[in-house]
């Protein structure tokens, strides 16, 4: 099972909780004791889901990498990479101290 769909798990039983708690048991200290639990799991996994996501080339970041290569035929970061070399060799070349 993906993350996401332990937060869509968790979602839906924390609402039939939330839902048995309105109609039948309020107050009820086990149904009140597993909604907290569950609201802490989640947090737990969206917190990992974001962790997983980090660094993936997705959205804007992906769409400027693809303009990147078909302007200069490499991505964003490689085309960073290659102007700072080339300043940092026009300026040892000029004699500043980098």
């Amino acid at each position: 099972m993906t993350t996401i769909q332990r937060i869509n798990q968790l979602s839906a039983e924390r609402s039939q909780l939330y839902g048995l708690a309105a109609r039948e048991r309020r107050g009820d200290p086990t149904v009140r004791g597993r909604t907290e639990q569950i609201g802490r799991e989640i947090e737990a996994l969206w917190s990992e889901r974001r962790r997983q996501r980090v660094g993936r080339p997705e959205g804007i970041d992906r769409l400027i990498d693809r303009a990147y290569e078909r302007v200069y035929g490499q991505g964003y970061d490689d085309t960073v990479a290659q102007h700072r070399v080339d300043a940092t060799d026009e300026d040892e070349a000029a004699g500043v101290a980098a």
